[in-house]
């Protein structure tokens, strides 16, 4: 319990010295590389690690912790927190639990969020357990008091050296600067809430530390994992099985053939047939029907038994649903395709390509895992899709957007389908050496409308102090352009 206090006093600090009052920037890359340094620390000090190609996930959160410093995209900055905090779980199972199936890995999931509230009163105990500890005998209470009595000494030490030099004064500046900036009268009840973040910050990772490495928590509850393992005991339903693969083929084959012989090869009999319009009328429907396809494979495939004990019939229409399954991927790429050439890209057209390129991806192994291998199939989903995730993220793709329907309107020049609103809208900075190509169109409204918002996006980026929490490289470039 000592070194997760000490881990969680340090990290609860770090987290207010980087973010209060600050915007996410490389603040989050240096909290996460922190936060990663320190839980593998833990776990290898606790002796939890299992399996030591989960802590390759830690991988993954450093890359997506860096996108706040090298681009500006708020969406990403949004759903990239999720992610991170998801793949920190994800991470722990399967470092700590490395052969779960589907129902274990979601019963586990769960069982990592609500353990950490369940945790925090362990580390509250903990916390009042010291007030009895008169004797100091507890190695929790004396790192606290080495902490409480070492802080004013150091101070005092570091006031002393900066008085006796300028350039070792400027280099420790900042932190009497910090302490004067909590400490100030008018910010009495600001100072308060800060201190009470740090406390939450402090109780969420604590909580978070006890339920992963200590014993005879929610996560780690062996009589719980008993149960799971023997659910995971059931037999291979092959009747319903085999009726849904049967009926679902011969729906996928009909709906194969009409694709081959419209969409596929434009030979349509359609008086005035628009085939953009036709594929806008589908590709989200069949990316849905592609997922309920794979959810489908894997819940009929996670429990099974022995694999010699599968019927052959079932196997091959398990194979031709994954066959099917590609046919409807490839006509949903293909719509999107025709829709996209047609009006251009957007974030949501932008997803559904990857999307799309990922399931493609995970048939490889689901087919392998079909045909026999003996493969971790839950694991190389959550990998692939992982990796396919960052792979977004570092596409830069508010640059894409830009830069692809920009081309377009350069080499059509058709006003009617060049949206410029929904580029000024929904990109930021990491799309403004694009942007300003704009300056060069024939169209005059568009190099107003243009050069009106280079120039309060200059005004703006001009006008804010990044602090060295804030610090973004997309803001000093599109700055630099500007």
């Amino acid at each position: 319990m000592n070194i997760i206090f000490f881990t969680s006093i340090i990290l609860s600090l770090l987290h207010s010295i980087l973010f209060w009052d600050r915007k996410p920037g490389i603040s989050v890359f240096i909290f996460t590389l922190a936060t990663v340094g320190y839980l593998i620390y833990v776990l290898y000090k606790k002796n939890r690690i299992i399996n030591r190609y989960g802590l390759l996930f830690s991988i993954p959160i450093v890359l997506l912790s860096s996108t706040y410093f090298i681009f500006n995209n708020e969406l990403f900055s949004i759903i990239n927190g999720l992610v991170i905090i998801a793949l920190f779980i994800v991470m722990c199972i399967y470092t700590c639990k490395p052969r779960l199936k589907l129902p274990n890995f979601i019963y586990e999931f769960i069982s990592v969020i609500l353990g950490t509230l369940e945790s925090i009163g362990d580390i509250i105990k903990e916390i009042k357990s010291l007030k009895r500890d008169k004797a100091g005998n507890s190695n929790t209470f004396k790192i606290i008091k080495a902490i409480v009595i070492s802080i004013p000494i150091i101070l005092i030490v570091l006031a002393l050296l900066m008085s006796a030099d300028q350039v070792f004064e400027k280099a420790f500046r900042w932190i009497f600067d910090f302490i004067i900036d909590i400490l100030a009268v008018d910010g009495l009840f600001t100072t308060i809430l800060r201190i009470g973040l740090m406390i939450v910050i402090f109780l969420i990772i604590g909580g978070f530390l006890v339920n992963v490495v200590e014993e005879n928590t929610m996560f780690n509850d062996n009589a719980k994992e008993n149960n799971n393992e023997e659910k995971n005991k059931k037999s291979f339903d092959f009747l319903t099985a085999n009726m849904i693969f049967t009926i679902l083929n011969i729906i996928y084959a009909i709906f194969s053939i009409i694709q081959f012989s419209t969409l596929f090869t434009h030979s349509a009999n359609i008086t005035n047939f628009n085939y953009s319009e036709y594929a806008r009328q589908g590709f989200f429907q069949l990316m849905f029907v592609s997922f309920i396809n794979f959810g489908l494979l894997m819940i009929f495939n996670i429990n099974k038994v022995a694999d010699g004990d599968k019927k052959l019939y079932t196997k091959v229409m398990e194979i031709a649903m994954i066959v099917f399954t590609i046919v409807i991927i490839i006509s949903a790429f293909y719509r999107m395709y025709l829709y996209e050439q047609t009006y251009g890209y957007t974030y949501l057209r932008i997803f559904v390509y990857f999307i799309l390129f990922t399931e493609l991806v995970l048939t490889i192994p689901v087919i392998m895992y079909i045909s026999g291998k003996d493969l971790n199939l839950l694991k190389i989903a959550i990998t692939t899709c992982t990796i396919m995730y960052v792979i977004l993220n570092f596409i830069n793709i508010d640059n894409l957007i830009a830069k692809k329907n920009i081309d377009m309107y350069f080499e059509n020049g058709d006003l009617t389908k060049f949206d410029l609103s929904y580029i000024i809208t929904n990109t930021n900075t990491d799309a403004i050496s694009q942007i300003k190509r704009l300056e060069k169109a024939k169209d005059q409204i568009i190099v107003d409308r243009v050069e009106s918002y280079l120039k309060d996006k200059k005004s703006i980026l001009s006008d804010e102090e990044m602090k060295w929490q804030e610090m973004n490289l997309s803001k000093l470039f599109a700055l630099s352009i500007l």
